[in-house]
């Protein structure tokens, strides 16, 4: 099983098609190390949802810890949403589900097409289209996962969002790592549904060569993903869980500006945990829906 074959290169252009064509596709993927990527997935692909995330991150050698885990007890039982900060472009994700999921198998998160070619996640994922470099807004084609995600917490059940539509980059401004401006569109969203909030956040980064190429341009700084995910071999990745956010104290928030001013500092101001479990140590308990 592979996340991407030879065959997709075809649709990106002429070069890619025919026997020559995919060669040249094998090529590239053995570049940007996609193959490598193949490879992780095909070792997992028979298995689905926390199971395949489980060992999909025990084969990367990636572990992560949690800090202030004991929140994730206050889980409520029917609808509610995750918000998080978005540092790794694809395993912040993983870790996402593999948490979160572990908890709630109905747990639904929206990922860019590209982390939805994931089939053995299909239950747990909803696609949309990559924000890119655009700041603000979602594209069109974006409207079938939102009104996913509306039916799916309409039925009960959980979602995820990184609501900055894009992987951190380096602010030459700030001088900093951070996230884009939250869209908009996901703002009206969870002011919407009126659930329980829980901020989530990832305190580890890329390298610090993936944000030089950002420097230069956000789609060769894409190309660098792959390479991203497997630097982080035997690091153990830090996250925290903050404090689940009512529908009451929501209310608090006048207009969709205040909230989301609120919600990102719930999550970008979040104190770094003074200790930490590791996930494999981690009672959560049976998945319930």
């Amino acid at each position: 099983m592979k996340v991407i074959k030879a065959k997709d290169f075809e649709v990106l252009s002429p070069l890619f098609r025919g026997e020559r064509g995919h060669r040249r596709a094998d090529f590239i993927m053995h570049l940007l190390a996609i193959d490598r990527v193949n490879q992780v997935y095909d070792n997992s692909g028979a298995c689905t949802g926390t199971e395949f995330t489980s060992r999909l991150l025990n084969d990367l050698g990636v572990k992560y810890v949690v800090g202030n885990a004991e929140r994730l007890k206050l889980l409520p039982e029917g609808p509610f949403i995750t918000v998080s900060n978005h540092p790794y472009g694809g395993l912040d994700g993983i870790i996402s589900i593999d948490l979160i999921a572990s908890i709630r198998a109905d747990y639904k998160f929206m990922v860019n097409k590209m982390i939805s070619l994931v089939k053995t996640l299909e239950d747990n994922l909803i696609s949309v289209t990559p924000a890119g470099n655009k700041k603000d807004g979602l594209t069109g084609t974006s409207i079938r996962g939102i009104r996913e995600i509306l039916e799916h917490l309409h039925n009960g059940h959980p979602a995820g969002f990184f609501p900055s539509g894009a992987v951190s980059d380096f602010s030459l401004r700030g001088l900093c790592i951070r996230d884009r401006q939250w869209q908009q569109g996901i703002l009206h969203l969870i002011r919407s549904v009126k659930v329980p909030i829980l901020p989530m956040r990832f305190f580890d980064r890329n390298s610090s060569f993936f944000y030089f190429l950002g420097l230069i341009n956000w789609r060769i700084r894409a190309l660098r993903l792959p390479y991203e995910v497997f630097n982080k071999r035997d690091r153990e990745l830090r996250m925290g869980i903050g404090n689940i956010i009512s529908v009451e104290e929501q209310k608090q928030f006048t207009d969709i500006a205040a909230l989301g001013s609120f919600l990102r500092k719930s999550v970008y101001e979040m104190p770094v945990p003074d200790s930490y479990i590791p996930r494999k140590m981690l009672n959560l308990g049976m998945n319930k829906s």
